[in-house]
């Protein structure tokens, strides 16, 4: 690997704290939640997370992207560009509480009034936190990230826990996390946003959503084919079978997309800065690398998740959960990885040429197969139909991306570090399989660190991104001294003898 591809690995190694830290604790939370609500219950909190992740990405997401692409050339001029996203952010949210009121005026959402508006309570202070949060990953502070993130977490899960032995039931988790959220987003505000005032530069603003608005409703359609099922399932098998089904994919997706998404976090803003500064060429030097571990993250964990998925649904999960989790663990991990291929590299082609309008046409393509594939496959095969549906959908959506992303920049996926990862992952699965039917907790874990070494072997031993190469210069480097000192010691005795 380049000398300054180690900086890389260490900005991703203290992304990976900043985002890793937070996403442990909650990653624990949904063995600890599936333990302490039943699968209905369950059922209707990802039912309501889902509806909240949906309206934040095709609301708000726009803000934020568009705050990482242009922050890095505002150097000299952030509060105008903070003034415009926060007063269009905050218009967003008023228009958006506006509309929920209207909505729940009508007799038919009496029943649903609660859910409304806990959803634009929960919507509205999520998108003041993740702009905070990404404030601090475009001013590369990934150390005030980590803090923003914990303060979310902690909330989430301790806050949460309280709230639903106190009775609150499927909205506990929710109410914890907004809490969390809002008081971190209140110190972010006077730490990195004061100063800013309610004005808009027309000229910014119109750059800004030209640029944000197709990548918001990219990513609002890549929600709606991680989400959607979940619907289909509630309305075909009850809202039992989508708690079911949520758990499981709340946990493989957490898993892998936490461990791709800090190689992303890390290298993206880099990749800009070098297309600003280096050119077309520069970026894609940059973006080799970025596939290269992407791949060497994911693969192992697809893997790893697909042959040991009774024995991690048994170690983490509550009992009602575990199998149906570990019959559709293997498909929604393939699903994920796809996903995160699509999004944190391939993606970056319409970004880098300011054509994300095409990933529009793309996702939404995806998203209408899936939700076909979800209505025919659901009633037919149940909770695995929809796993399976997924993965096709992203495999359209993958394909399509890089067959129209060529035609702006042709982002490379070095193929002797994709064989590489190919042959770890594989001899990793092999030695693995046969201890499948150990499922205790230590078994568990004794199966994950020996797959690890494994795996971790064979890189080296290819000199995966010239990782031997450097380990072997590194421990020459430590003996050299050592002669240096020995030998001149040596010296004087051989001229007595002599």
């Amino acid at each position: 690997m380049r000398a300054e591809g180690k900086n890389i690995l260490s900005q991703a190694g203290i992304y990976l704290a900043a985002r890793g830290l937070p996403g442990v604790v909650s990653f624990l939370a949904i063995p600890l939640f599936s333990r302490l609500l039943s699968p209905a219950d369950y059922g209707r909190y990802a039912l309501a997370l889902a509806t909240v992740g949906v309206l934040n990405a095709l609301l708000f997401q726009w803000l934020r992207l568009s705050l990482v692409r242009y922050l890095p050339g505002c150097k000299e001029d952030p509060l105008r560009l903070k003034s415009t996203l926060a007063t269009a952010g905050g218009a967003t949210v008023l228009a958006a509480g506006a509309i929920a009121a209207v909505a729940c005026l009508f007799p038919v959402a009496a029943g649903w009034r609660a859910f409304v508006v806990l959803c634009w309570v929960a919507l509205a202070i999520q998108a003041a936190f993740e702009l905070c949060c990404e404030y601090a990953r475009g001013a590369l502070e990934p150390w005030h990230y980590m803090r923003l993130q914990l303060a979310r977490a902690f909330a989430f899960v301790a806050l949460g826990v309280v709230f639903v032995k106190l009775g609150a039931g499927w909205w506990g988790p929710m109410a914890g996390a907004a809490v969390g959220m809002m008081g971190a987003s209140l110190l972010a505000w006077r730490r990195d946003w004061a100063g800013t005032r309610a004005v808009v530069d027309r000229d910014l603003l119109r750059r800004l959503v030209h640029y944000g608005v197709p990548l918001s409703l990219t990513v609002a359609l890549t929600v709606v084919i991680s989400s959607s099922d979940r619907y289909v399932i509630a309305w075909r098998l009850g809202e039992g079978a989508a708690g079911l089904y949520s758990v499981a994919v709340d946990f493989t997706t957490q898993t892998i997309t936490l461990l791709m998404m800090v190689i992303h976090m890390a290298m993206f803003p880099v990749a800009v800065r070098d297309w600003e500064l280096g050119g077309r060429e520069a970026a894609r030097q940059r973006m080799a690398d970025n596939a290269s571990l992407l791949l060497a993250i994911g693969v192992p964990c697809v893997v790893g998740l697909s042959v040991l998925a009774p024995g991690v649904a048994h170690s983490f999960l509550g009992q009602s959960f575990r199998a149906a989790a570990a019959s559709i663990m293997p498909l929604v991990a393939l699903g994920t990885f796809l996903a995160c291929m699509k999004a944190f590299h391939f993606d970056a082609a319409f970004q880098f040429a300011h054509r994300t309008v095409s990933q529009v046409w793309i996702v939404l393509v995806a998203a209408v197969l899936n939700v076909a594939l979800n209505l025919l496959a659901v009633p037919r095969w149940g909770i695995n139909g929809a796993a399976g549906a997924s993965v096709l959908a992203y495999l359209v959506a993958i394909a399509l991306t890089v067959a129209i992303g060529r035609r702006h920049v042709a982002l490379p996926l070095p193929a002797r570090a994709a064989a590489t990862v190919c042959l770890g992952g594989g001899v990793m699965g092999v030695v693995l399989y046969p201890l499948r039917g150990y499922v205790g907790p230590a078994a568990v874990a004794a199966q994950v660190a020996g797959g690890a070494l494994v795996y971790g072997f064979i890189l080296l031993a290819c000199d995966f991104l010239g990782s031997r190469s450097s380990l072997t210069s590194r421990l020459l480097r430590r003996r050299v001294p050592v002669l240096d000192e020995v030998v001149p010691r040596l010296a004087p005795v051989g001229s007595e003898v002599a």
